[in-house]
């Protein structure tokens, strides 16, 4: 009996609020061969509950897993247990506060089709405050100018994302077999950078095409990951163990791309007061807090 095509994998910790409307996005697509892995990360509000919800009401297709024991482990561990259970041809990934476009997954598949040599193919995000009261206009990602289909040898859109963080794309289709062998996600990055370390592993391995469609809304609220990580001044920081790792990551299996490395080298040096900078951002919060009350 053939399996389903596609393996949907969705991480989640204390994410009751949107992970079913995560979930009917991918039953409004267009294409119905795809199979749904939810990942609890150690969830203490009522996630499991629903979790287990949606799992029985669909459970064909829908499977639960949680890390021995219920703990939790971070977005990286827990997208690596999902891939771990999936069966499909290709895998994707659907963050539990996001929503997939109804052509989503059809659309890519139809761009992998077009360009067999690709490992993985990816399109711009928008980002999405229209979903709540926010006065502020969506904003569709600018990855490339070009408004058509492009593919990208290592190392992929690394360099453009590297000058510019808010370029990172989200949830490629990927070739599971190619991404199972190049070990999945990084455990290294619990949180914030493991996607950027992610795409890194796969676009210094392998091809990789950028479609110009635009397919997933990137909810944008002051609970996600990254809002967390800015108001605690973390950011910086990160960034700059993040770049240490890229630089260690160029050095064994990057394309030997002189330009690329000046870059890295330039991106961590403006990492360099980030001590002083999380200082502010913390002064910055306090003040903004006592101004409150």
């Amino acid at each position: 009996m053939r399996g389903p095509r596609f393996s949907v994998i969705t991480i989640v910790r204390d994410g009751e609020e949107h992970l079913a409307e995560a979930v009917e996005s991918l039953k409004e697509q267009s294409v119905e061969d795809w199979e749904l892995h939810i990942v609890d990360d150690g969830s203490s509000d009522g996630t499991p509950a629903l979790a287990t919800r949606l799992a029985e009401g669909d459970p064909g297709r829908i499977r639960l897993h949680r890390h021995p024991g219920g703990v939790n482990r971070g977005m990286s561990a827990g997208r690596n247990l999902g891939l771990h259970h999936a069966t499909g041809e290709f895998v994707t990934w659907l963050d539990h506060d996001d929503r997939f476009l109804p052509r989503k997954l059809e659309t890519l598949h139809a761009a992998m089709e077009r360009c067999p040599e690709a490992v993985a193919v990816i399109g711009p995000c928008r980002r999405w405050w229209s979903w709540s009261s926010s006065d502020r206009e969506d904003e569709d990602q600018a990855i490339l100018t070009s408004g058509t289909d492009q593919l990208l040898p290592p190392p992929g859109l690394l360099p453009v994302f590297l000058e510019n963080p808010r370029a990172v794309p989200l949830a490629p289709l990927v070739r599971r077999r190619p991404l199972e062998a190049m070990g999945g996600h990084v455990e290294y990055f619990p949180g914030m950078y493991e996607d950027q370390a992610f795409l890194a592993r796969l676009m210094f391995r392998h091809p990789v095409l950028v479609i110009p469609d635009v397919l997933h809304l990137y909810r944008q609220h002051d609970s996600s990951c990254v809002a967390r990580t800015h108001r605690s001044g973390l950011d910086v920081q990160n960034r700059r163990r993040f770049l240490h790792w890229l630089a260690m990551e160029f050095a064994t299996c990057g394309p030997r791309d002189e330009s690329l490395r000046l870059s890295i080298a330039r991106a961590t040096h403006a990492t360099r007061s980030w001590r002083i900078r999380r200082w502010q951002r913390l002064l910055i919060n306090l003040r903004s807090r006592t101004l409150t009350r």
